[in-house]
């Protein structure tokens, strides 16, 4: 593939891509046809150094490649040596590495794992590529778990844009999450992880436009919703991805599975669609559409807890509500003194999260948001909010470095 610069300054917050935008070593920044939603999402890119882009799909390209052919003819030129004179630069191996802060790196990450999805039936080494991700994934859950949960969910639970590829990557951070809780060896996790980024690599487009429509799904949307976990797995298999766990995850994400009472009795592949389910099912409720708004974190808690129609807690839902809480970091809630927060992380019981206060009693911001302990009486959460009623533009660092890092810290009031 035949690269050619393109400049930074040609970007802009809100434009969607007429191209896909590559780092130095040829790897997916940003997929063509989406969008940059979001001023860090821009910096990150931005801060990646030089951006490239194929050189057939920019004006300026094509004008450079125009001039390169009339320079070549002139001096009569082999063609062979044709990108000398357009400045070309051929694809590399990908870049393992991430740099910056947290907000930083995660968008990186965001934006690479949209443009593989994108790209699946042209991409080389795609699953290599995929678990470089996951690796990526790995370190960022083990080096700031609660942080990067944090960052995930408030985007999930407060932005309609780019939907599917966020919420693949929320499912697989709580995916790493899960694994201790369940014994899973590292290459079940990984595969685990692997397929939670992939589920829905059959209807990546739709689900973002699902998200941003206010009408029920037609009938040809409902067919490709219907069939899209069989055909993820066909598109993954002729990507070239040869683990037959992940690609079973995948294919059974949407199947009713049922086993013995203890999920360590079930059949490796069906243990893990089971826990990717739920965690899905989960997540996806949070999330606002144009033609909803997200449920609460308590209703979300309900639906995966005890499913309707069953008789006994479910074993996946409930691990899950042990390692979140009963409100997950970067959800709101209204506290009994009247304030609204959003919860940094959980506590040392699941109804009581550390949480930070971001509109007054009367609903306007706080200019210095407060780290509250709900532990005490005076601070209990009253209930959970849907985050479209809330009105308020989070200082990301601030609340970063207002999580506390152990479970029990003093808080002030």
């Amino acid at each position: 593939m035949d690269l050619i610069e393109l400049h930074p300054d040609k970007l802009s917050l809100g434009m969607s891509l007429g191209f896909t935008l590559r780092d130095t070593a040829g790897m997916v920044l940003l997929a063509k046809g989406h969008r940059i939603e979001t001023a860090n999402q821009l910096q990150s890119i931005k801060s990646r150094g030089k951006l490239f882009v194929e050189i057939d799909e920019t004006e300026e390209g094509m004008r450079a490649m125009m001039s390169g052919l009339v320079e070549l003819n002139l001096i009569g030129g082999a063609i062979k040596d044709f990108s000398k004179y357009v400045g070309i630069k051929k694809e590399g191996p990908a870049d393992d590495k991430l740099s910056g802060s947290l907000v930083q790196r995660l968008s990186n990450v965001e934006s690479r794992l949209g443009g593989l999805l994108s790209s699946a039936s042209t991409a080389v080494d795609f699953e290599q590529r995929l678990r470089v991700i996951e690796g990526y994934v790995d370190t960022l859950m083990t080096e700031d778990g609660t942080g990067t949960q944090f960052l995930l969910f408030n985007r999930a639970v407060t932005h309609f844009g780019g939907y599917s590829v966020l919420h693949s990557l929320l499912c697989a951070c709580l995916a790493h999450s899960l694994a201790p809780v369940f014994a899973l060896s590292d290459d079940a996790r990984r595969s685990l992880i692997c397929a939670a980024l992939t589920m829905n690599i059959a209807m990546t487009q739709l689900q973002d436009e699902l998200a941003l429509q206010k009408s029920a799904p037609s009938p040809h949307q409902r067919s490709v919703i219907d069939g899209h976990a069989a055909q993820g797995r066909q598109i993954l298999s002729d990507a070239g991805v040869l683990d037959p766990v992940w690609l079973e995850i995948v294919a059974l994400h949407h199947s009713a599975l049922s086993g013995p009472d203890l999920m360590a009795d079930w059949p490796l592949e069906q243990r893990l669609a089971k826990l990717l389910q739920t965690i899905d099912r989960y997540t996806a409720a949070m999330s606002p559409r144009k033609s909803r708004s997200g449920r609460t974190a308590k209703d979300s808690v309900r639906a995966v807890v005890l499913p309707a129609g069953a008789t006994k807690h479910d074993e996946a839902g409930t691990a899950l509500v042990r390692i979140l809480g009963l409100c997950p970091p970067g959800t709101y809630v209204k506290l009994v003194n009247g304030e609204t927060a959003v919860v940094l992380r959980r506590g040392v019981k699941p109804g009581e999260p550390f949480v930070a206060s971001v509109l007054n009693r009367n609903d306007e911001p706080i200019s210095e948001p407060r780290l509250h302990d709900t532990s005490r009486d005076a601070l209990k959460v009253l209930s959970t909010l849907p985050a479209s009623a809330i009105r308020v533009n989070l200082k990301l660092d601030v609340m970063l470095r207002l999580i506390p890092r152990q479970a029990t810290p003093s808080a002030t009031a």
